[in-house]
């Protein structure tokens, strides 16, 4: 794909994300990301979601498979939303990551791949905890299913984040886009 047509894409996909909701958007390096093991020990020790889940372990897969991943990409999109009070406000991360990745898939970027902050929410019990097969095209694996330090990342790619301190206090959420 030539330069000015993966430019156009790339901007095409901004602004389908600005559409979808989100705040702001950032075109980042990949190279930025880093795949950290005390995140995925907070997995298993402190969130609720870790096991009943398909995006989420043990159920992704293991921290050195997801460093060679994250290298087979060239850049990135990071968005944030803003102002999110219950998970049903997180989905419109995952629609507009899903409707990103589709658009870049048919623009000619293939091998496109969102990620977003946070366990799955599709379904309201993930046939995980059943032991049945999950045949959903939509469930992606969470940013610190992977490993990602949500925080270090979006404060690296110019964003601000900071821990939410009241369980009902407002949040942000994030979602990322692999292009190559």
């Amino acid at each position: 794909m030539e330069d000015s047509e993966r430019s156009r894409v790339i901007a095409k996909l901004v602004d389908e994300a600005k559409r979808r909701g989100a705040n702001d958007v950032r075109t980042i390096d990949p190279g930025i990301i880093r795949v950290r093991e005390w995140v995925r020990m907070k997995c298993r020790f402190g969130c609720p979601a870790y096991g009943t889940n398909y995006t989420c372990p043990p159920h992704v897969p293991e921290l050195e498979t997801i460093a060679r991943f994250l290298k087979e990409y060239d850049t990135a999109i990071m968005v944030e939303f803003t102002n999110l009070e219950t998970l049903v406000d997180q989905k419109k991360v995952l629609k507009a990551l899903h409707t990103m990745e589709r658009e870049a898939l048919f623009d000619g970027m293939y091998k496109a791949f969102g990620i977003v902050a946070g366990p799955c929410h599709i379904c309201k019990v993930c046939k995980a905890e059943r032991g049945e097969q999950c045949h959903d095209i939509r469930p992606r694996p969470s940013l610190e299913s992977l490993g990602i330090d949500v925080f270090e990342l979006a404060n690296e790619a110019g964003f601000t984040l900071h821990p939410v301190h009241k369980k009902n206090d407002s949040f942000k959420s994030y979602g990322l886009l692999l292009l190559r």
